[in-house]
């Protein structure tokens, strides 16, 4: 079985993304670091996705601000953000593909993935939106020309080197969240 991870750098202003550790985490699955640019994001990974054929791709971005480990069930056909991405660029608001239905869910086994790992580990959930920035527009278009690929994209909490006495989030240590990405990987077979 070929499986795929990818992770995102870090970005707005944060020295680190949990994303990128864990991606690289697995030495015996193939990685992939991409740059939280628009359209960039997702021409990289066509790119090797072309290249090479994947059972499973399992892209991983950083969610400040929740606790647990989100495997998202659908891709929104919007971008809109109040952030500009890395290379200075903001979107306006509007449909990524204006030729697209307004949601696309993923093929990836996500409710036997889910209820396997969450047997282990109570630190995952199913959610429902990847929210309007680089992540969901990765996954729309991700979904939208792979249609028969068994992709999702997970949102990671940050890790506790992230928090702050001044900036207090919520995190979820790193050692966690491995052991989650590895249950996931697990429930694969």
């Amino acid at each position: 079985m070929k499986i795929l991870l990818t992770g995102f750098k870090a970005f707005l202003g944060e020295k680190i993304n949990p994303s990128e550790i864990l991606c690289q985490s697995f030495p015996d699955l193939q990685s992939l670091v991409l740059p939280v640019e628009f359209s960039r994001a997702y021409e990289v990974l066509k790119l090797h996705l072309l290249q090479n054929k994947y059972d499973y791709v399992l892209m991983l971005g950083q969610a400040a601000g929740r606790n647990k480990v989100s495997l998202e069930k659908i891709a929104l056909n919007w971008v809109q953000s109040q952030h500009t991405d890395e290379s200075g660029y903001k979107p306006e608001s509007k449909k990524i593909n204006e030729s697209k239905p307004l949601a696309l869910m993923s093929q990836f086994p996500i409710d036997d993935v889910y209820t396997k790992v969450k047997i282990k580990n109570p630190n995952i959930q199913i959610s429902f939106s990847a929210g309007t920035y680089v992540c969901n527009e990765l996954y729309f278009q991700v979904c939208s020309e792979f249609e028969d690929l068994k992709a999702v994209f997970v949102h990671v909490p940050l890790i506790k080197e992230q928090i702050s006495a001044e900036n207090m989030r919520p995190y979820l240590e790193l050692n966690e969240q491995k052991e989650i990405l590895s249950e996931i990987l697990k429930s694969l077979n």
